[in-house]
């Protein structure tokens, strides 16, 4: 049974909610608010400004997909849209988000192109993301995520090929085949395409990476600190839990992983402070850093990001 969209938002803050409660009847709050207390405001500030690189490695990841389709769009167009969906995408369970940047660009390339490059992007994604953790499973002998990661990573990149090799072969009425084939394009000339697919997949696993680096640096600013490999190893498979839709944001399933998978490496008050960092540098942060941005995109205001999208250079700027 599908759930109203009407009542997705208020489900997602009321799961939220119950699992922050549940986690707080487990972890006291003032165990946790002693953790932010003496943090080391140097690695918080370090931390913070990994932030920044977030939306520029999205931004050319992104642009070199369009061009791989034959739209080319200039990089500060790509960064000012990435920004746009990341407040919607912080409030809500899924990457709905992106469907701004397929609002904005409908009029110079065709919505299922886009939709198509975000579509491949999300599964680059949960490949890298389970391919990290698988490795970092492997590494510390974590049996249940190593079968649990590993089995994900098989069947996403089954799932992935099936789709590309069978897609167009599906029996979907008419009016619904050109779409499909648009969003299965971009898959496919990313397929053909190794040097591009080289370099998506750097940009995919550079974003992830410094979400990694950001997360070992909140330990270490929270006096507790870390070894990176195992930080390389916990935190995918957190993240990948965090990017299932029953929670705003991720909080509260993400929270809750990286709690289990530090258990025995650092106190789980602190694990818990971590992951409420992780969520503000990463989300709130660039969530009001992007209303600005999303004001524009909005319907009243295309016309006038469409006005900055960048000039000379920028064109053949980045990716």
């Amino acid at each position: 049974m599908s759930i109203s969209p009407r009542l997705r938002a208020p489900l997602a803050i009321a799961a939220t909610v119950v699992l922050f409660i549940i986690l707080f009847l487990r972890i006291p709050l003032r165990g946790v608010w002693s953790s932010f207390q003496g943090a080391d405001p140097i690695l918080l500030a370090a931390a913070l400004l990994l932030t920044g690189l977030f939306p520029l490695l999205s931004a050319l990841r992104w642009r070199r997909m369009l061009r791989l389709l034959g739209y080319g769009i200039p990089l500060g167009t790509a960064f000012r849209l990435i920004m746009a969906a990341w407040p919607v995408g912080a409030v809500t369970p899924s990457k709905s988000g992106d469907l701004i940047k397929a609002y904005y660009l409908k009029g110079r390339v065709p919505v299922g192109l886009t939709l198509g490059s975000v579509l491949a992007e999300r599964a680059l994604d949960v490949l890298v993301l389970l391919a990290m953790s698988t490795a970092g499973a492997a590494l510390f002998r974590w049996d249940t995520v190593l079968l649990v990661s590993g089995g994900g990573l098989a069947a996403v990149t089954a799932g992935v090929g099936l789709l590309v090799a069978t897609g167009s072969r599906w029996p979907v009425p008419k009016p619904l085949k050109g779409k499909l084939d648009d969003l299965l394009r971009a898959f496919r000339v990313l397929l053909a395409d190794p040097p591009s697919l080289g370099l998506v997949l750097f940009y995919t696993a550079a974003n992830w990476f410094l979400s990694i680096l950001q997360t070992y640096l909140c330990f270490h600013a929270l006096h507790r600190p870390v070894s990176l490999a195992l930080t390389a190893g916990a935190l995918p498979l957190a993240i990948f839990v965090g990017l299932l839709p029953f929670t705003v944001s991720g909080m509260g399933t993400r929270d809750g992983a990286l709690v289990l998978l530090y258990r025995g490496h650092a106190p789980a008050e602190v694990t818990l402070a971590v992951g409420i960092l992780y969520t503000f540098f990463g989300y709130w942060m660039m969530a009001l850093a992007g209303l600005p941005f999303l004001k524009k995109a909005l319907p009243e205001g295309r016309g006038a990001l469409m006005s900055a999208r960048g000039s000379g250079g920028d064109e053949e700027s980045g990716g």
